[in-house]
């Protein structure tokens, strides 16, 4: 009897590897350091997800670092991969359609991992997800 259990995989037990990126940038500039050392900014796809970020985040820092979400051209919320949003976490009042409010998300590290948007020139650190590229 041949057992092929082995060759499945779901897909819930794969996860990112993520990377925090203790540089503060503008989310352009963060997603193109993403998109050359690793993947993209970080997506998220669960409660598991948000959680594996905040931790990753450095200890003594209390302050939002970039993910993966914009506002694109349709005032739609996407992913920076083109993936869509499958999965919300908010902060209270957020996302806001005032505007000036901004276009790109950042993860606050200490209220929970909730998102608001804010603008996308900012300076902050962020998350990276993929594997790192290697350069000769």
């Amino acid at each position: 009897m041949l057992i092929l259990t082995g060759l499945f995989w779901s897909s819930s037990a794969l996860s990112r590897p993520y990377h925090y990126i203790n540089v503060r940038m503008s989310w352009p500039e963060a997603q193109s350091y993403c998109r050359s050392k690793y993947t993209d900014l970080a997506t998220v796809d669960s409660m598991g997800d948000v959680n594996r970020l905040v931790n990753i985040v450095d200890a003594g820092y209390s302050g939002s670092v970039w993910i993966g979400l914009k506002r694109g051209t349709q005032k739609r919320w996407g992913w920076s991969n083109g993936e869509n949003t499958t999965s919300e976490h908010w902060a209270a009042g957020q996302p806001s359609m005032r505007s000036g409010s901004g276009d790109c998300v950042g993860m606050s590290k200490t209220n929970s991992g909730r998102w608001a948007q804010y603008s996308c020139d900012l300076q902050s650190p962020f998350i990276c997800h993929g594997c790192e590229h290697l350069t000769n």
